[in-house]
């Protein structure tokens, strides 16, 4: 199975980053693959293909993190792209707020995962929403500038175990498991 931990933001979230990127899905021959609607996620860390065995592992490593830490709030914010928006591969929404919250809890995930014997993770962990993988790298710079990104709250509850199948339609992901950060309930 090919599994990654993931954070995902409530349904009326991932609605307001997919209508705050058309102005972006405007652009003719820019070769973008979009990330669909239902998909948008923050990655706290990719595990690759995994047996049932360690992905039971990188399960309980997930509850071991997200037990030692409370929920938070987290907003939505400005658009950025990996590795710059002059040569841009990725694009993705930012946090305005939360993002500390969110390295402490991959940081926790990575602790936990690396008890489980899971190898270190390859980048260290940045908190943004990808929204679409530029197929042939870009100068981006002024349509982000110019695109006015969105600003929308949310509650970071639960990290989520996704399994990830490849196809034509683009990714298909599907839970696995889940574990409620302290006083989430659930």
């Amino acid at each position: 199975m090919r599994l990654f931990v993931a954070v995902y933001p409530p349904p009326e979230m991932q609605a307001a980053a997919w209508r705050a990127v058309d102005p972006l899905r405007t652009g003719r021959g820019d070769s973008v693959s979009w990330v669909r609607q239902e998909n948008l996620h923050y990655t706290m860390r990719f595990l690759g293909e995994l047996d049932d065995a360690a992905a039971a592992r990188a399960t309980d490593a997930m509850r071991e993190a997200a037990a030692a830490h409370a929920r938070f709030g987290a907003t939505l914010g400005g658009f950025g792209a990996f590795p710059t928006a002059k040569k841009a591969r990725v694009l993705w929404i930012g946090m305005l707020h939360g993002a500390e919250s969110m390295r402490l809890l991959a940081e926790s995930l990575e602790q936990a995962l690396r008890k489980q014997r899971f190898e270190r993770a390859d980048q260290p962990f940045e908190p943004h929403l990808t929204v679409g993988r530029v197929r042939m790298p870009g100068d981006w710079t002024t349509r982000l500038i110019d695109a006015p990104g969105v600003e929308a709250r949310f509650q970071v509850d639960r990290l989520v175990l996704m399994k990830s199948a490849l196809g034509a339609g683009g990714s298909r992901y599907e839970r696995i498991a889940e574990a409620a950060l302290a006083g989430s309930g659930g």
